[in-house]
């Protein structure tokens, strides 16, 4: 990892709790456990990748900034889509790099196809492999799932797109959204009559709000890892993850329009 992930990775730990002193030269005894790694807050603003196209030259696409209470808003790096790759939607998304506030190259995503994506750091050596799986009701339901292997071995964190609860709210109230979208396209009717468009799209625009909390942990383990809750906005254990597959795995899945 370079400096600059280091310094963000440095920022989730918390000094541990204070030592009693030993006797005769003990070593000294805990007091008490550690305190728990902190949360590093991130927020990614998901229009500005879908328009990657319009940006204007030498300026990012987007910018990956601090949503942490105290340092809000803060750049923590910048994001460039190449203008010239080809958005073939959630399967592969252009390439892009990754770099820091200060211009310092961290990392580079590459789509394989198939919703596969390799990571690279600033000096082209891979750090992990980051997959996307697509939902789908039939054969059975599966719910789009996300999987990010490091390089440096070890269990690879897998997330799925929405609860159980949520999902199971969705089935539940779902006859209630149908007559809610009936209305709302009936509305749109009436200033589509008179040859306002903008105003129908307006008026029968309506979005069902889909699920999209995620979760990212290792397999058997409770201890979450990425907590993406929605808006953009991402709670990371700094401890556990590189910084630069952080950012990497966040851009893309705000990409989803999640």
């Amino acid at each position: 990892m370079n400096d600059s992930s280091q310094e963000w990775a440095s920022r989730g730990q918390q000094p541990g709790p204070p030592r009693a002193p030993g006797h005769h030269g003990e070593a000294p005894a805990h007091v008490s456990s550690p305190s728990p790694a902190a949360e590093i807050r991130i927020e990614i603003d998901s229009k500005r990748l879908r328009a990657y196209a319009r940006t204007r030259a030498g300026e990012p696409t987007v910018t990956v900034r601090s949503a942490d209470e105290v340092t809000k808003g803060n750049p923590l790096a910048h994001v460039h889509v190449a203008q010239e790759g080809l958005d073939e939607g959630r399967r592969a998304r252009p390439p892009f790099t990754v770099s820091g506030p200060n211009a310092e190259p961290l990392c580079s995503v590459r789509p394989t196809g198939q919703g596969v994506y390799e990571v690279y750091g600033g000096d082209g050596a891979p750090i992990g492999r980051i997959t996307r799986l697509d939902g789908r009701v039939l054969p059975w339901p599966r719910r789009a799932r996300w999987t990010l292997q490091p390089a440096a071995g070890g269990e690879p964190l897998a997330a799925k797109r929405g609860t159980p609860a949520g999902w199971a709210l969705i089935v539940v109230f779902s006859p209630v959204y149908l007559v809610i979208w009936a209305l709302g396209a009936l509305q749109g009717l009436v200033p589509l009559l008179f040859g306002d468009k903008d105003e129908a799209k307006k008026e029968s625009a309506w979005d069902l709000g889909l699920p999209s909390r995620a979760l990212w942990r290792t397999p058997g383990d409770s201890g979450v890892v990425i907590d993406y809750r929605g808006g953009g906005t991402f709670y990371i254990t700094s401890s556990r993850l590189d910084a630069r597959l952080a950012y990497a795995q966040s851009v893309l899945h705000v990409w989803d329009g999640v």
